[in-house]
This record gives structure tokens, sequence and C-alpha cells, in this order.
């Protein structure tokens, strides 16, 4: 007889497996010790054979030592290679197919407490029904790969599309800047051949005024010649027409203009404004460092200087205050706000960078913008509001636009009347530039400090007001 057909000899009945500790009771039938003991019930009162049911007490258990060595015999015969179709555990042909544990069991499998609960069909039915769902799968796989492939495809195209187009936009934008170049370079030449005539013009005028003046001097100096010569003559010679000679005198024209010799062609870039509100910046006015005459409103875009030009120790012109506000007394110590001077400071403190912000005028009368250190409230009430002092501004109103240079100025007219000014702050450079914010005209660039930490400053004359303007761009 084949080993094999010892299989359901050596298995017990109650775990369906080799036997693991056999032993024998009463009615002559074999189990595993652990699965009669887990069967019966504690106690030591007689428990029925799980096969035939006939009673048997637990200590008549025995163990059936030929039964153990007859199945360790046949676990050393299963130890080689299960073959094909076989279940490795009960040598038993694969036949049906485990839905929960999705493998091939066998029948003795089957009928193990491990898959009494579960799903079985049979292994033909089962691989038919899943060939059909893989086959469907594999569809829809393909269908997907095909899409993505589509997706793929697409974004290589965009990818290359977009590249074309980048590609394009680096040299319209090399082109358009070329084209800049050349109009910037054109402007520049017209610039300066405006300059050129107009000196030329001017230098005519200059030659043209020095020869009339010549030649009054030289006709002055004949008359004074006939004169002196006249009055030393003889009684005879001296009262011949000496009327003639008194009329040639008195009619004789010294009287001359001086021209206000002003460079009339005006540095006005195109694009300039655009180029300036790449660095607005949004400025407001800090009132804890105002002057007490000052007045706020417009969330601190709007002062005024409320106090009258009589309340003031200076008589305020267009050049009085380009040479400082003075004061006898002086300033020790640490301030928090101007106490001599009408200005303010804005809330902005600049370490680094370019920044842009405009200053409009809401009246003719003087007001001043630009940038000062930061510590510049304590300033004493004698000093001079200028660069050496730490301020770098410019001063305007409806007679023109002056800077701030601790010297006396006359102001340069601008028509129509100067209302806006744009300040532009160059930190890293250690320049600050003042333009027309109307039409970008350039105004006047002071060198400032590069290593300070600056603010902006505004300055008031008696009832003058200003508002710092909204930001339209920039930063």
């Amino acid at each position: 007889m084949e080993a094999e057909d010892f299989q359901e000899e050596l298995t017990c009945a109650i775990c369906l497996d080799y036997f693991e500790d056999p032993v024998s009771i009463e009615c002559g039938h074999n189990f595993c010790r652990g699965c009669l003991c887990r069967t019966w019930a504690p106690g030591g009162s007689p428990v029925r054979c799980p096969e035939c049911r006939r009673p048997s007490a637990p200590a008549s258990m025995r163990p059936n030592w030929a039964l153990a060595r007859l199945t360790e015999r046949m676990r050393r015969r299963r130890l080689g290679p299960v073959p094909a179709g076989l279940c490795g555990r009960h040598w038993e042909p694969l036949r049906l197919f485990c839905e929960d544990d999705q493998r091939l069991v066998c029948l003795v499998c089957r009928e193990s407490q491990e898959h009494q609960a579960h799903t079985m069909s049979p292994a033909d039915e089962a691989c038919r029904s899943y060939r059909e769902k893989l086959l469907k799968t594999q569809s829809s796989l393909t269908a997907k790969m095909k899409k993505v492939i589509h997706f793929q495809d697409t974004e290589v195209k965009n990818a290359a599309e977009w590249k074309e187009k980048m590609k394009n936009q680096r040299m319209r934008v090399i082109a358009e800047f070329a084209k800049l170049h050349v109009l910037l370079n054109e402007e520049e030449q017209l610039f300066l051949q405006g300059l050129r005539q107009e000196e030329e013009e001017t230098k005519k005028k200059q030659s043209e005024n020095i020869s009339r003046l010549n030649q009054m001097i030289t006709s002055l100096k004949k008359l004074i010649l006939e004169v002196k010569e006249k009055s030393q003559s003889s009684t005879l010679e001296l009262l011949q027409n000496p009327a003639e000679v008194l009329t040639r005198c008195e009619n004789q024209d010294v009287n001359y203009s001086f021209e206000d010799l002003t460079v009339k062609t005006v540095c006005r870039l195109p694009m300039m404004k655009e180029m300036l509100k790449r660095f607005q910046v949004a400025v407001n006015l800090a009132e804890d460092t105002a002057h007490s005459k000052l007045v706020f409103s417009q969330e601190g875009r709007y002062v005024k200087n409320g106090a009258s030009a009589s309340s003031w120790p200076l008589f305020f012109t267009a050049w009085s205050y380009a040479t400082g506000w003075r004061n006898p007394q002086r300033t020790t110590g640490f301030v928090e706000r101007f106490q001599h001077l009408p200005c303010v400071l804005g809330k902005n403190v600049f370490t680094s960078g370019k920044h842009y912000w405009e200053v409009e005028n809401r009246g003719s009368l003087e007001v001043a913008a630009g940038v000062c250190r930061e510590d510049i409230m304590g300033i004493p009430g004698g000093s001079t509001m200028c660069p050496k002092a730490g301020i770098w501004a410019v001063g305007w109103s409806s007679a023109g636009f002056w800077p701030l240079t601790g010297t006396s100025v006359s102001p340069t007219k601008r028509e129509p009347a100067l209302q806006r000014v744009g300040v532009f702050l160059d930190h890293g450079a250690g320049e600050v530039s003042f333009y027309n914010a109307v039409d970008g005209e350039h105004l006047h660039t002071l060198p400032c400090s590069s290593s300070l930490r600056l603010r902006p400053f505004f300055w008031l004359s008696p009832l003058a007001s200003v508002v710092i303007p909204p930001v339209t761009g920039g930063k």
C-alpha cells in the first residue's frame, strides 16, 4: 500500500491535520492530545468521543507511540518539494479557491477550522471568473495607458510650444530694448543738440551784448574826451555851440537790461515716470515727530502748518530757509519731535534699496521735501537745513524750486508752476534725486549718506500744506 493511502489514518478528526502527540481513548479512536483537551470540559467527568460519541473518561487517555512514529515518518517523507497541484499541508489536489484568503486549497483545508467560515468556489470556475476580470482590467489599463500617452504627447507638444514662445519672447524683448536704446540715444542726441543750440544762441546774445556795451563805452570815452577838451579850450572855442555837446551827452543812451541766463532745455526722459513708479512706496507721516503747529488729516497723508508767518522768528522767503531756521535756543539730549523747525518725518526707515514717493504742494507757499538722518529731530535751532546737517531736500513754491544746499540760491522758475515733486532715493548709490512728478523732468540730484538710516523729510512754511498722493504702482 502506498504511503498516501495512510493519509486519512494519520489525520486527526478534529484538526484535520497530521497527529500531534496522538492519544487513544476507551472507544479506540485516536486524536491529538491538544485537540482532545480543548474539546473536553475540565472536571474529570466522562465525555463523549468527538467521532463515535461513546462516553470516555479523561483518565483513560493513553499515548499511541506507534501512531506517533508512523506520523513522524510520513512527515519526513513530505519534507521534499510538493508536487504541482497538491496542497503543501495535506498533499491533496488543490480543487477549491478560497475567496477570503485568495489562494487554492484542498478539500481537507475546506473542512479545517481555518477555512470553515470562508467562501469557496471550484478552482476551474474561479479561474474562468478571474481570467475574465483580468482581461477586462487589462483592456481598461490599455485604455488608461493610451490616455496617459496622449497626455504625455500633449505635454511634450505644449512644452515645445512654450519653449518656442519663450524663445520668441526673449528675441522680442531684446529687439524692443534695442529699439528703446536707439530711441534713448536719439533722444539724448536731441537733448544735446538742443543744449548746443541754446548754448550757441546764448553765446551769440552775450557776444552781441558785450559788443553793444563796448560801443557804449567807446562812445562815452569819446564824449568824455570831447567834453574835457571843450572845457579846457579858449573862450572863443568853448562858446562855439556848447549846447550841442551837452545835448549829445544828455542823449547818450546807457540803459541796459540783463537777461536771466537760465537753461531752457530741460532733462525730460521718455518713460521716466513709469520707471520711477516701479520703486514707489507708501509713505505716511509720523505725527509723533511733528512740530506742535502742524495739523494732520487723511490718515496721515495730509499736513498743514497752522501757524501764521508773524508767529515765527524769521520772515520767510524762497531763500531764507535755505540758509537755516535761526533760533537762539539750543537742543540738548534726545527729543522725539521737532521743537524749532516746522517739520515732520515719514514713518518709513530706509537702510538699503531704491525707493520713490511723491509730495504735492497744495498751494503757492513754500514747502520742502527729501530725506534726512533718523535722529534729525534733535537738530539745534541755529543749524542750517542742508546736507551737512543731515538733510537732503529741495524746496518749491509758485516762484520755482531750489535745492537746500546751505547757500542762498534763486528759485528756478517752471511754467506751469511746480506742484508735485517725486523723490527718488537710491540708498546703495548714495543719491537722492528729485523729479517733476507730472512729466518726469529731472530737477536736481544730491549726494547723500549710504550708511545712515534715512527717513522721508517734510518742511512747511506758515499756512502751507502738502499731501502725499496714494501709491498707484511699484512695490
